[in-house]
């Protein structure tokens, strides 16, 4: 596709159009959803951190606004190549399904298994 220039007339038209509507867009969270491929929760949540993978499950592991707070980055589970799960505790980012670690649960200590 070709870079056509606008008219000048539509300029500030289109700059306050943008202005407007910009603010609203950045309080969405993105959203991942079960059943969701790779390629659609990196074009939802960007760029991972992280990318991990071990037999037919892939982790990855993307950047959270409240890494202190919340003691673990945003994470997303891939069982063959679809979302099955992800922990989403920034503001930036929302999960449609039900979470194995939903943002209400207290750690606690869980114990070793005895061999």
């Amino acid at each position: 596709m070709r870079y056509r220039a606008q008219p000048l007339a539509l300029a500030p038209a289109l700059a306050l159009g943008l202005a407007l509507t910009a603010p609203a867009a950045a309080q969405e969270p993105a959203t991942v959803r079960p059943g969701m491929s790779e390629a659609d929760v990196i074009a939802s949540w960007g760029e991972p951190l992280a990318r991990r993978s071990r037999g037919v499950f892939t982790y990855l592991h993307f950047q959270t606004d409240c890494l202190k707070e919340c003691g673990t980055y945003d994470v997303v589970i891939l069982e063959n190549g679809q979302v099955v799960d992800a922990i989403a505790r920034s503001r930036n980012h929302r999960y449609d399904g039900v979470s194995s670690s939903p943002a209400d649960r207290a750690p606690g200590f869980t114990p070793p298994r005895a061999p």
